[in-house]
């Protein structure tokens, strides 16, 4: 049995990234099986740009780690149909490998809930299947997710949202934090997925006892 978990910072489709795609897929083609593998397009599905999106993605696993990954489309699921959503926790639940990138992680979390997303991917890392989740789709995964957007676009002040809790199971009470080592500010301080140190000190004193922050660069 084979169970991977992957978490990357931000890059998902670059150059740089196609050796850990490859090391993963690597193992699990090691362990057998068909991996019919598929990408979760929710993260984006409220921006205009989402086919654009989805194209690029299923090109970059195409071209530079010939794998044909398919999309389980989950954009909106409040205006799809019950076969739409049906067929994307059909292709969720067969897949070995899940993929799942930048975007809005309130969105995100807010399409998913009441779904059988959450189970589908715990299942994943409980049985057998490999995940990789980057940017938005990272910040998901521990029992805390931190509300981007709102935060520095809007200027709510610091809170944070109920996570997926996927890492829980695996001994890690986390809050992922994906761009940890974020430097695009410039003369402001955008590191720890742009809430910067002031705001990230905030959020840690917010936390539960016992959980703590995992950054990913």
């Amino acid at each position: 049995m084979t169970r991977l978990l992957t978490i990357m910072g931000s890059g998902e489709t670059a150059p740089t990234m196609v050796k850990p795609h490859r090391q993963v897929f690597e193992r699990l083609d090691a362990a057998g099986g068909d991996l019919a593998p598929v990408f979760l397009d929710t993260p984006f599905g409220f921006q205009e740009n989402a086919d654009e999106l989805s194209a690029k993605t299923i090109e970059y696993f195409r071209v530079s780690l010939q794998r044909n990954v398919a999309v389980a489309g989950l954009r909106r699921l409040e205006t799809a149909s019950t076969l739409e959503r049906e067929t994307a926790y059909a292709a969720l639940r067969r897949a070995e490998f899940v993929f799942a990138g930048p975007g809005s992680p309130t969105y995100t979390l807010r399409q998913w809930a009441g779904s059988p997303v959450h189970d589908l991917l715990a299942d994943k890392l409980r049985t057998g299947g490999a995940l990789t989740f980057s940017s938005a789709a990272a910040l998901t995964l521990g029992i805390r997710t931190i509300p981007v957007y709102e935060v520095y676009k809007a200027g709510v002040d610091p809170y944070w949202l109920e996570g997926l809790g996927l890492l829980t199971p695996l001994g890690l009470p986390v809050a992922v934090i994906p761009h940890f080592n974020n430097a695009e500010g410039g003369h402001h301080d955008t590191r720890f997925c742009y809430m910067g140190e002031k705001r990230l000190n905030m959020l840690e004193q917010q936390l539960p006892d016992g959980a703590f922050v995992l950054g990913i660069d």
